[in-house]
């Protein structure tokens, strides 16, 4: 299956995208990124290992693929990929084809149109039978541009435990979002 961007709405909600789209869409209150603060690893440990955490190099042009860098590799996404991006740059290993798609989806986030959501295989020789859904989730860590983009990537098959999602949103719910100003 090629690459398709899809709605949340075809997302399954107990899927850990879904999870941490109710999360994030509460954090930015209706604005197109979230401040970096806002996003504690403690609150969301059952989804940190789909997470893929992308950083843009200060000062670099965020259009140049080798301007972001892989900072965080989760367990998930070790096991889904059949190796550890962490460290490397962006891309380093995708097929051109696949770069320019997400190049592109890293340029609709950086334009202020994320959160993005995704249906495909993985583009990596050998994994590309294994089929995900991704999130693409715009941060901030210094000013009003996007300089981390935070992905969630699972099988288009994995759940969070019954009940887990609810427990999540109640323990990160307004009141810690608040808290965090």
């Amino acid at each position: 299956m090629a690459y398709r961007q899809i709605s949340l709405q075809d997302v399954p909600a107990a899927h850990p995208v879904s999870a941490f789209s109710e999360f994030w869409r509460s954090a930015a209150a209706g604005a197109s990124l979230v401040p970096w603060s806002a996003f504690d690893p403690v609150e969301h440990a059952r989804i940190l290992p789909w997470i893929l955490l992308l950083k843009r190099d200060g000062g670099a042009d965020p259009a140049v693929s080798q301007s972001w860098r892989y900072a965080v590799c989760g367990s998930g996404c070790i096991r889904l990929f059949g190796r550890n991006s962490q460290g490397k740059t962006f891309g380093d290993g995708l097929p051109p084809d696949a770069l320019a798609e997400r190049q592109a989806e890293i340029d609709q986030l950086v334009a202020g149109s994320g959160p993005l959501y995704s249906h495909t295989h993985v583009p990596i020789e050998g994994r590309d039978f294994v089929q995900v859904i991704r999130g693409a989730f715009p941060f901030t860590a210094n000013g009003p541009v996007t300089d981390c983009v935070l992905f969630v990537i699972a099988r288009e098959g994995e759940r969070l435990p019954e009940g887990q999602v609810r427990r999540d949103l109640q323990a990160i719910g307004a009141e810690g979002l608040a808290q965090r100003g």
